[in-house]
């Protein structure tokens, strides 16, 4: 059974010194990416298992392999950092058996509809919608891009969508 340091929401998911940062700050030791598309993309895949520290073991899913993971033996050994792309991935992933007990929200691009809610963060009516029933189903939802920075609740960034 694996231990779970963080889940995040990052658009960008392993990059530079956001990840390096997360990494050391949760004390992970191996990655799980949760993604349909790229769980299918064999070169993008290995893109970020080469952006990944040294010693950090990386493993790209798709949503339905990742369940089937948990149920087996709850995403095997290590501590895990577990990223998801988009927020209805996440959702999508709780729906279906894996437990958010808390979910830190980074980097969500930016797009038509989206509006910036906290520092670089933006979010648009759907992702705000879905984060609110992640909530109500018990996952604390909290918004932070890097580790010396405040995290902000749920509640206080809906107010500015």
């Amino acid at each position: 059974m694996a231990e779970i340091k963080l889940v995040r929401v990052d658009f960008r998911l392993i990059h530079g010194q956001v990840i390096t940062r997360w990494l050391k700050q949760s004390g992970a030791n191996k990655i799980i990416v949760i993604d349909d598309k790229l769980a299918k993309d064999p070169f993008m895949s290995q893109v970020y298992v080469m952006a990944a520290p040294p010693g950090v073991n990386v493993e790209m899913m798709s949503v339905d392999e990742a369940v089937a993971s948990w149920e087996k033996n709850q995403l095997g050994n290590g501590s895990v950092l577990i990223l998801f792309k988009t927020v209805a991935t996440a959702l999508a992933a709780a729906e279906k058996a894996i437990p958010l007990l808390r979910l830190q929200i980074g980097g969500l691009g930016a797009g038509p509809g989206r509006k910036v809610v906290y520092n670089q963060i933006t979010l648009d009516k759907e992702d705000g919608e879905n984060l609110q029933k992640l909530s109500d189903a018990g996952t604390e939802v909290f918004f932070q891009t890097v580790p010396e920075e405040t995290p902000a609740s749920l509640d206080k960034i809906l107010k500015k969508l």
